[in-house]
């Protein structure tokens, strides 16, 4: 029987191919021992007929029930990873469907079935992408942040690497994507990772700036780091290569990474 649910801390690398980007890059960072809220992953072979196998159900059901074992009061954010998304030439990151604050069995498996089936099939369809196209989906514990935000380990724009610019929000992160709050923003200067910006968060910053070039490092590439703060303590929630280089500009800094 084919794979179909599977843990971050229970994956191995031969479901990278499976998992996504965004999956394989969580688990991968759980694993590693960088601070993740824990979660799991449903593979493309969880979905016949766009809607959730009886066995794929059970294993979701199974999964859920463990995580809140461990958090009683457990809300799930629930995000596609397509299986060509975050690659370092082609990203959607944003394209797809995002549900924040599930928590019942049902609410959840009817987030996985709206990110299944509806963003994504309407974006393949106007990319131009073929029936075969396949996504996994991430449900992950949801923290509640004091503090949301971002940060590049390159400028997007010139390339530089000079320093590494981040922003950030009070409260959830859906506000700096949508642009409903003005963002705070703050600069690591390498090779220190010293700290320019404002006050409140400068004690996290240095633990930022480690995770942030360990992970560079590891990948051999630019980043784009989503992270939060929640109950005073700094978490990762995504990191993926920065897509909006130009290619010139990607090659040559991979290059300075090796």
């Amino acid at each position: 029987m084919k794979q179909t649910v599977i843990t971050f801390k229970e994956f191995r690398p031969e479901f990278r191919d499976l998992a996504g980007g965004k999956g394989s890059m969580l688990a991968r960072m759980v694993q590693e021992g960088y601070p993740v809220p824990d979660g799991f992953i449903i593979f493309p072979a969880a979905f016949q007929n766009e809607r959730l196998t009886e066995a794929a159900v059970e294993e979701i059901r199974a999964c859920l029930t463990k995580m809140r074992k461990r958090e009683v009061s457990s809300r799930f954010a629930v995000r596609s990873s397509a299986l060509s998304e975050d690659s370092a030439r082609a990203s959607y990151a944003g394209e797809f469907e995002t549900v924040l604050g599930v928590k019942t069995d049902e609410e959840i498996l009817d987030a996985v079935h709206t990110v299944f089936q509806k963003r994504v099939k309407a974006y393949s369809l106007a990319q131009g992408m073929d029936e075969s196209y396949q996504l996994s989906v991430v449900v992950q514990l949801m923290v509640q942040p004091e503090i949301s935000g971002v940060l590049f380990t390159a400028d997007p724009i010139t390339g530089s690497r000079q320093n590494m610019a981040g922003n950030y929000v009070h409260g959830l992160g859906e506000q700096l994507v949508s642009g409903e709050a003005n963002p705070y923003e703050f600069i690591l200067i390498r090779p220190s990772g010293s700290y320019r910006g404002p006050a409140e968060f400068k004690k996290y910053s240095r633990k930022l700036y480690r995770y942030a070039a360990s992970l560079e490092r590891k990948q051999g590439l630019p980043l784009d780091l989503e992270w939060a703060v929640a109950d005073k303590k700094l978490v990762l929630l995504q990191a993926r290569p920065i897509t909006t280089l130009f290619p010139g500009t990607w090659t040559s800094m991979r290059s300075m990474t090796h």
